[in-house]
């Protein structure tokens, strides 16, 4: 149970905001806790915080699909490069989600 705490106080760090730093230590961090995991109950803990990743990840999209929006209808070439940026983002984000969309469902299987 004592592990079990520990790895949810973990992940709760994790989930904070970051400075770019702090980022470096929540890889490592990450690794370890997914690298330890042997229960059901650490692998359920893991597979809500990819689920939990993934949702940002799409709140990110979304953020950058609305700043697309505000680019267009420019036919200045800066605003449609800005457009193209967001719009680049937000697929990066999105196929971010997806990846931790299948850690979430792997951690999932592995906490049955």
């Amino acid at each position: 149970m004592r592990r079990l705490m520990v790895i949810a106080a973990a992940l709760t760090f994790l989930a904070g905001p970051l400075t770019p730093n702090a980022r470096a230590d929540e890889t490592v961090l990450e690794q370890a806790l997914a690298e330890s995991a042997t229960t059901p109950q650490q692998h359920a803990a893991l597979a809500n915080y990819y689920a939990a990743k993934a949702a940002a990840a799409r709140k990110d999209a979304e953020s950058h699909r609305s700043m697309a929006k505000t680019y267009s209808g420019g036919k200045i070439t800066q605003l449609a490069a800005m457009k193209d940026h967001c719009e680049k983002l937000a697929k990066l984000s999105d196929d971010q989600a997806k990846e931790y969309d299948a850690m979430a469902g792997t951690h999932r299987d592995m906490a049955k």
